[in-house]
C-alpha cells in the first residue's frame, strides 16, 4: 500500500527534475546560438557582381556606337600545348674569331674597339692584331731588338764604307748597291724588332709599322657583337678567341616538348610565340617549324622542336626565354567567341559584354585558353549562345568607367 502511495511522488520527482535540466539547457543554448550569430563584420548595403556590371543604353547609343554581337560557339577546335621555350642562334649564323698567332690586339684603323652589344655589318672592322713570332717573350723580344740594332748598325756602316770608296774609285756601283740593299733589310728588321718590343711593353705602335704587321679581323656576319673578348694593347696568344658575333634576323626558338606529347605534336603548323611579360592582348609572332639538331634530354624526358622567327628589329636576344604555343594534331570541343570581343582589365583579366536585352549589356569575367586565329578560345565564364559583343566592346568599357563617350 505505502509503494503504490508513494509511486506518483516519485514520477513528480522525476518530471521536476526533467524539467529543470531541460531550462538550464535551453539558458545555455540560448546563449551559445546569441553568440555564434554575431557576425565578425557587418556589409551595408551589398551589392552583386552583376549589378556592377549592367549598362543599359538608349536604341540611339546603341544605334551610335555601332554595336554588333555574336553567339558563343561550341565547335571542335584544334587543341594547343603551350610550353616555355629559348631563343637560339641559325646554326650557320654564329661565329667565334680567334687570334691565329700570339699577336697584341689593336682598335680599327678608324674609331675604338667596339662593345658587346653593337650592331655589325658584315665586313665591318672590328679589330687589328700585331702578329708576333711564336715563342715571343719580354725577354726574348728584348735580345732580339739587342741582335737587330747591331746587325742595322754593322750594315750602315758597311755601307758607308761602301760609299767611301765608290767615292775613292775604289769600289764599284754594284757593291754600294748590294751595301745599300742590305742596310735596308736589316733596317727593317730593327723596326719591326723595336715594334714588337713596345706592343709587348704597351707603348703606341708606330703608324708606318702598323700598316705593314697589323691584321684586320673584320664580322663575318651582319648582326650583333655577342662578346668582345680582348682589348685594345692586350697580348694574346695563339687560339684566343677574339670576339663572338651571331646574326639575329632571322632567329631559330628551341623548344623542349614530353617525349610523350611528341608525336601529337602538328609539325606541319606555325607556332605562336609570346615574350615573357607581354602586354594582355599583345599580338603572338608566328614561327614556321624547321628541322633542327635531333637533341634530348634524358633527365628531363623531353626532345627539342625548333621554329624560325623573323626578328628585323632585333628586339628578340639570343638565349631569351619565351612562351610558345605549340599546335597538336587532336581537336577537341570548345567554347569560341570572337578575338575582337575579349576585353583586358588593368590586372590582365579578361571580360566580354553580353546582351541580354535589346539596349542592356552585362559585363562578365571569362576564362580565357588561347587564341586560333581571329577566335579565342574560353574556358569558364560564359555560357553557349550568349550573345557577345564584337563591335563596340571596347565603346562599351569606356561607358562604363566614364572614359568614352
Amino acid at each position: 500500500m505505502n509503494a503504490r502511495r508513494n509511486r506518483p511522488s516519485l514520477v513528480h520527482a522525476l518530471a521536476a527534475l526533467a524539467g529543470a535540466t531541460l531550462v538550464l539547457l535551453t539558458a545555455c543554448g540560448g546563449k551559445d546560438g546569441a553568440a555564434a550569430k554575431a557576425a565578425p563584420a557587418k556589409v551595408d548595403q551589398p551589392v552583386k557582381e552583376t549589378e556592377l556590371t549592367t549598362l543599359t543604353l538608349t536604341p540611339q547609343a546603341v544605334e551610335r556606337l555601332g554595336i554588333t554581337t555574336a553567339k558563343a560557339e561550341v565547335r571542335a577546335v584544334a587543341r594547343v600545348l603551350r610550353l616555355g621555350g629559348e631563343i637560339i642562334a641559325r646554326p650557320g649564323s654564329e661565329a667565334v674569331v680567334a687570334a691565329p698567332s700570339a699577336g697584341v690586339v689593336l682598335a680599327p684603323a678608324k674609331g675604338s674597339l667596339p662593345l658587346s652589344g653593337a650592331k655589325v655589318a658584315r665586313g665591318q672592322e672590328i679589330l687589328r692584331l700585331v702578329l708576333l713570332p711564336a715563342g715571343t717573350d719580354l725577354s726574348g723580344a728584348r735580345n732580339d731588338l739587342e741582335v737587330k740594332k747591331i746587325q742595322s748598325d754593322a750594315a750602315a756602316a758597311k755601307a758607308r764604307r761602301a760609299e767611301e770608296l765608290l767615292r775613292d774609285k775604289a769600289a764599284s756601283e754594284k757593291a754600294v748597291e748590294e751595301a745599300r740593299s742590305e742596310f735596308a733589310a736589316a733596317d727593317a728588321a730593327l723596326q719591326a724588332a723595336r715594334a714588337r718590343w713596345d706592343a709587348l711593353n704597351g707603348v703606341p705602335l708606330d703608324a708606318a709599322v702598323l700598316n705593314l704587321s697589323a691584321m684586320t679581323f673584320t664580322s663575318p656576319v651582319s648582326g650583333v657583337l655577342e662578346m668582345m673578348s680582348v682589348a685594345s694593347g692586350q697580348t694574346v696568344a695563339s687560339g684566343t678567341a677574339l670576339f663572338e658575333v651571331a646574326a639575329v634576323d632571322p632567329v631559330w626558338v628551341r623548344v623542349p616538348v614530353y617525349v610523350g606529347d611528341l608525336e601529337t605534336v602538328d609539325r606541319t603548323q606555325p607556332a605562336r610565340v609570346e615574350t615573357l611579360g607581354a602586354a594582355a592582348g599583345a599580338q603572338a609572332l608566328a614561327a614556321k617549324p624547321v628541322q633542327g639538331p635531333p637533341l634530348g634530354d634524358a633527365a628531363a624526358a623531353s626532345a627539342d622542336l625548333y621554329y624560325e622567327l623573323a626578328n628585323p628589329d632585333g628586339l628578340l636576344r639570343i638565349g631569351q626565354k619565351i612562351s610558345a604555343t605549340l599546335p597538336l594534331r587532336t581537336t577537341e570541343n570548345s567554347l569560341v567567341v570572337p578575338w575582337a570581343s575579349i576585353l583586358f582589365d588593368a590586372q590582365g583579366g579578361t571580360w566580354v559584354y553580353v546582351r541580354t536585352a535589346a539596349t542592356v549589356f552585362v559585363r562578365q569575367r571569362v576564362e580565357l585558353r588561347h587564341i586560333v586565329g581571329r577566335e579565342a578560345v574560353v574556358g569558364r565564364g560564359l555560357a553557349a549562345g550568349a550573345e557577345v559583343v564584337v563591335d563596340g566592346a571596347a565603346e562599351l568599357f569606356g561607358t562604363e568607367f566614364g572614359v568614352g563617350k
